[in-house]
């Protein structure tokens, strides 16, 4: 089986190996850049709890976006709303836990802690910041708003790394979310499921 099929028949699967492939690369990529990935890693309940509290400012954005109607949105909602439905249905419990955990190590890891912390030492914060931000949104742009939008979360969260020097703290943020939006997909409805429920319209946001 080529692996094309394979991701097409198993995406979940294929999406799970994805992320948790990131954390090795990362701490390869650190290790050869010379980045202490594990100094900028700091576990306590305060940090965790402020990566718990960074997620309300994102998730009212989302709610500001979802209550405008503006139809960029709508398309990228419904977009990622059959995706998100699609990928997790007949998902065993905890799959989305998962998936949300690997996304935000993984990728933090990678973009925020290796990316954004070697450009840092060369081009310094802004330059560094913004930089991550702009692969970070290229590696969620299915479309240019969600592009956009992914970026503004990557200048977020990388403000947030840059401000708080922990890791754990955009981790935190970033599996928080993930989990979070893919429940509110997974329990929205969209215009097709108004024959179901009728007049009932529950708009869920964008993970990236």
């Amino acid at each position: 089986m080529s692996l094309h099929r394979a991701i097409a028949r198993h995406p979940l699967l294929a999406g799970i190996a994805f992320q948790a492939a990131l954390i090795p690369l990362a701490l390869i990529l650190a290790r050869f850049a010379g980045i202490p990935l594990a100094d900028q890693l700091h576990w306590s309940l305060e940090a965790a709890t402020l990566g718990a509290l960074a997620v309300l400012p994102m998730l009212a954005l989302l709610a500001v976006l979802a209550a405008s109607g503006w139809a960029p949105y709508r398309k990228l909602e419904q977009q990622v709303r059959g995706f998100v439905r699609q990928l997790f249905h007949g998902a065993l419990p905890g799959a989305v836990l998962l998936l949300s955990i690997l996304a935000g190590v993984g990728e933090e890891l990678l973009v925020r802690g290796v990316l954004q912390g070697w450009l840092e030492t060369r081009w310094g914060p802004v330059s560094a910041i913004l930089v991550a931000a702009l692969v970070f949104g290229l590696a969620h742009g299915i479309s240019r708003f969600y592009f956009f939008f992914a970026t503004l979360v990557g200048l977020y969260l990388g403000v947030l790394y840059h401000i708080t020097g922990n890791l754990l703290v955009v981790i935190v943020t970033h599996a928080l979310y993930d989990w979070i939006v893919i429940h509110l997909y997974l329990r929205s409805r969209g215009p097709d499921d108004t024959r179901d429920a009728p007049g009932g319209h529950d708009p869920g946001p964008p993970a990236p």
